[in-house]
């Protein structure tokens, strides 16, 4: 087997074994079994007349020739990927592109949701790595190596580009049924407020302080923050099981805690809301955002986008739809 018969889908394998170390993980990055990853590792050892990769008790460890090609080898998948750009037709259900996503873990569900119900039917050969936004990744945005986060208003660089998939009307607290700040109705201030602790969802690159803290020191009153977590899972069962309450502006937010038995939540006072949206908006409208870089445009990558950002918004109309038949008063669909 000469070079001559190197094909793209080979490359591809080696530079997933190479990133992960692991042939399982490399397999699930490309969408394929263990078995296709195999053959063409065996077909690159025939054409390299080398190893290759090592397997060891860790996983595989790349040869010196390995190390050595390494660098060519992306430089020639980069550049295929370059020439795919220009095709003139664009058919997605022929295409077998990757595409890696971050999103706030509030997005997890909805991203997942839109990719199963809307995209995959269309675009059953593309594959989706969806993970949790808890690190740095502008600069994977910048150049390409994530395609895309699912973020708020609060995330800013210069350098992105910003598709908004919903606005945000009102705001919610979310704390557990038959809260003690209800006992005399809905009708609260920030004074009120602060007797009880905040626990936080916080988000990274999302606000450093939270905005209801702030709120409460401008009228006079301190508020104590409990906790600080990514996890809405782990934020909904504290908040069910204690007195702290969240601050919510997320529909999807808001129709998951309708699953939990203990949750409940009330709109903001519009004193409150209305200082809270004053402070988000100084980025950009208070809203939900599918944020991407410069890099990446293939027609793949545009169609996923656009088809991102109308599968989210569709969901965030069914979620304030379901939210209708709450008792207290929901915003109205823009």
């Amino acid at each position: 087997m000469s070079l001559d018969q190197l094909c793209c889908q080979q490359l591809k394998i080696f530079l997933a074994v190479y990133r992960h170390r692991n042939g399982t993980r490399a397999a699930a990055e490309l969408g394929l079994t263990n078995s296709a990853v195999s053959r063409g590792l065996s077909a690159l050892r025939t054409m390299f007349a080398d190893d290759l990769f090592v397997r060891t008790v860790n996983g595989f460890v790349p040869t010196e020739k390995a190390v050595e090609i390494a660098p060519c080898i992306e430089q020639i998948v980069n550049d295929l990927r370059q020439l795919g750009r220009h095709s003139a037709v664009f058919d997605p259900a022929k295409s077998e592109s990757t595409f890696e996503i971050l999103v706030y873990d509030e997005f997890n569900y909805p991203v997942q949701s839109v990719i199963d119900r809307l995209i995959r039917p269309q675009a059953p050969r593309m594959h989706f790595n969806v993970h949790t936004l808890s690190y740095d990744c502008l600069n994977e945005l910048v150049n390409g190596t994530v395609d895309f986060a699912i973020v708020y208003e609060g995330f800013d660089d210069s350098r992105l580009n910003y598709e908004c998939f919903a606005r945000t009307s009102d705001i919610y607290l979310l704390c557990r049924r038959n809260h003690p700040l209800f006992a005399n109705g809905i009708d609260f201030t920030a004074a009120d407020l602060s007797k009880y602790p905040l626990l936080e969802i916080d988000n990274y690159r999302d606000l450093s302080c939270p905005l209801l803290v702030d709120v409460c020191n401008e009228s006079g009153s301190s508020m104590q923050v409990s906790d600080y977590t990514e996890s809405v899972a782990s934020a909904f069962r504290i908040i069910a099981d204690s007195d702290s309450v969240a601050v919510v502006c997320n529909q999807f937010t808001r129709q998951f805690a309708d699953m939990i038995p203990n949750l409940d939540y009330v709109r903001l006072p519009q004193k409150i809301m209305a200082r809270i949206k004053q402070m988000r908006s100084a980025v950009r409208p208070i809203g939900n955002y599918v944020v991407f870089g410069n890099t990446n445009r293939s027609p793949a990558f545009r169609w996923v986008r656009d088809e991102l950002v109308l599968g989210l918004k569709k969901s965030w109309v069914e979620a304030l739809s379901s939210a209708r038949e709450k008792k207290y008063p929901i915003e109205e669909i823009p």
